[in-house]
């Protein structure tokens, strides 16, 4: 059900490698980001934010609401790249990033302007 919310559009031009960054909070005090590398399709942000509005259809714990979401994003999207971050700061830090990527994709260039951990 909550992939249902996704909405995809066509990539402009799958001939080009280009990074999209979505940004939201799918808990109050959860921070969400999701960097990925489209394919074919590119995620419309209005359903971002409309797949986020339903945080009782994700799983506890930042390490499962970490692979639903790349799950999700994989089932709906395909991209050549994705990365999904989550944070929290209360009851303590907490961190999870998770990447991903298609078979024989590779871009250095890329990759490596991205802030890494």
């Amino acid at each position: 059900m909550r992939r249902e919310r996704l909405i995809t559009h066509p990539s402009p031009d799958s001939r080009h490698d280009f990074l999209v960054e979505l940004r939201g909070e799918p808990r109050a005090g959860t921070r969400l980001t999701v960097r990925f590398v489209p394919d074919a399709l590119v995620l419309e942000p209005a359903g971002f934010t409309a797949y986020l509005g339903e945080p009782a259809g994700f799983p506890d714990g930042l390490e499962a609401l970490a692979m639903a979401v790349l799950d999700d994003l994989n089932n709906e999207l395909v991209p050549r790249w994705v990365e999904i971050t989550l944070e929290r700061d209360a009851p303590f830090p907490h961190r999870v990033v998770i990447e991903d990527r298609q078979p024989n994709w590779d871009n250095p260039a890329l990759v490596a302007r991205l802030r890494r951990i």
